[in-house]
């Protein structure tokens, strides 16, 4: 006879895949559960479509992919392999922590239409998915565990409301701090680089972000990196003989057309004339 107060095991609703997925135009079918993908190798331009649309952004491991909701297919286009670490929610789910949220409805906008970075949550997965791996009833209780955790940290994600800053209040950047932004700038200056991406790297919300780097630096990050792709180019164009549209790419910009008109703006020249001159 069964004892009633032994509830019998919820079916696993997290579960778990490594996929590496090819650089090519990716077609994913409408599923019945939300997926989340966190890129565990490889860095990449994504391109998706989303309402017709097709947005393009930058890749990287440590950051999760646009998710993708129930009953929704995906249309993706990948520039390089990667591997991803697919994470499955069921929308039973996500109606239970909703059921804690009469006060708002679940709204995920902001995670459906751009990739997105969060240490935290990536930390999670990763334990999460480790857990899962061992194969024993603990490891799996464990996974299981942790999956209010995180959609709820996927909502806060997506509401900017994970870490709110304080109004009046003047933040600013140490010179290490700074130098390390600068550094990791100057690795990737031929890539897409976010705002996002930065204030992940010191931990902060994109806004607290933006506000603390002005406030240190004297110019927003966008700028900031600007000056250090414009910077870049001029060196490359006086101490090589790459044509200018390879320049143009090795720094960041988006075609020889972007770097003449940026390069021009910020030094009152243009990319070919400076090149003539310093060779001259």
């Amino acid at each position: 006879m069964n004892d009633p107060c032994i509830e019998a095991p919820r079916p696993a609703s997290l579960t778990f895949e490594d996929v590496m997925l090819p650089a090519a135009e990716i077609h994913d079918a409408p599923g019945p559960a939300y997926t989340l993908c966190l890129v565990l190798e490889g860095e990449a331009r994504l391109s998706h479509r989303r309402d017709d649309r097709w947005h393009t952004e930058w890749l990287r491991p440590g950051m999760f992919a646009p998710i993708t909701p129930p009953h929704e297919g995906a249309t993706l286009h990948l520039s390089h392999v990667q591997r991803h670490l697919m994470i499955s929610l069921s929308e039973a789910a996500f109606d239970r922590v909703a059921a804690y949220m009469s006060d708002r409805p679940i709204r995920l906008d902001a995670l459906r239409d751009h990739a997105f970075s969060d240490p935290f949550l990536g930390r999670l997965c990763r334990r999460a998915w480790s857990e899962a791996r061992r194969g024993d009833q603990l490891g799996r209780a464990f996974a299981d565990s942790i999956e209010p955790t995180l959609i709820c940290g996927l909502l806060r994600s997506a509401g900017g409301t994970r870490r709110r800053p304080v109004r009046g209040s003047k933040l600013a950047l140490t010179p290490a701090t700074i130098a390390r932004i600068r550094e990791h700038c100057l690795s990737r200056l031929d890539q897409r680089i976010s705002v996002a991406e930065l204030a992940a790297l010191v931990d902060m919300e994109s806004d607290a972000f933006t506000r603390a780097f002005k406030a240190t630096v004297g110019q927003p990050p966008q700028q900031f990196l600007i000056a250090l792709r414009a910077q870049a180019a001029r060196s490359m164009l006086r101490e090589t003989t790459l044509p200018i549209p390879a320049i143009a790419l090795a720094c960041g910009f988006f075609d020889q057309s972007h770097l003449t008109s940026t390069f021009t703006r910020l030094t009152g020249i243009s990319p070919s004339r400076f090149r003539r001159q310093g060779t001259g």
